[in-house]
């Protein structure tokens, strides 16, 4: 058996440890920030504040997320140029999308970051796979690391985003955006 095959589970599960800990502490902004929406009347006007730094915050990881892909592209270019060029594109997209979030009204942009979210979870579905297959085709040496990977980063994903858009839409629905 190959020494690279020994030693990847040991090489990738604090990588994943740490992936998986700052993702989820990425979260608790969401959950603060949704949860001052709902603050009672007396804190009214913190509602405001705090669903537009719920914006921002969603904004800012969407470009986070977005940005994954060109770190991925550059650090190990791909043989499969099509899919390098997507990767780049789609890399700038959230951000791009999600400013134009932020200057919708807050009730509209609330929503629309949380299609983002999920359309940048729909494409690292469609990116991520093409990552390994490309790792596999190139035959490179880590190539059954990037597979796993690839279904470790999605299964994340997959929880992170959720809690993501659960926030937004809470944020959405407080009572900021009820009638008076």
């Amino acid at each position: 058996m190959p020494t690279t095959t020994l030693n990847t589970p040991r090489l990738e599960t604090p990588l994943l440890k740490w992936a998986t800990t700052l993702g989820w502490a990425g979260v608790v902004p969401f959950v603060v920030l949704a949860s001052l929406g709902w603050s009672s009347p007396q804190d009214a006007l913190m509602r405001p504040f705090a669903l537009g730094l719920l914006s921002a915050y969603a904004a800012l990881i969407a470009a986070f997320v977005g940005a994954i892909h060109w770190g991925v592209a550059l650090a190990r270019p791909l043989d499969d140029r099509h899919l390098q060029r997507l990767a780049l594109m789609w890399g700038i997209a959230p951000a791009l999308i999600a400013l134009g979030c932020l200057v919708m009204p807050r009730t509209w942009g609330l929503l629309a970051l949380a299609l983002v979210m999920l359309l940048a979870r729909a494409m690292d579905g469609l990116l991520w796979p093409g990552y390994a297959r490309a790792a596999r085709a190139a035959a490179w040496p880590d190539a059954e690391q990037w597979n796993r990977l690839a279904t470790t980063w999605l299964q994340l994903r997959t929880r992170l985003t959720a809690a993501a858009v659960l926030c937004l839409a809470a944020g959405w629905a407080s009572p900021h955006f009820g009638a008076p």
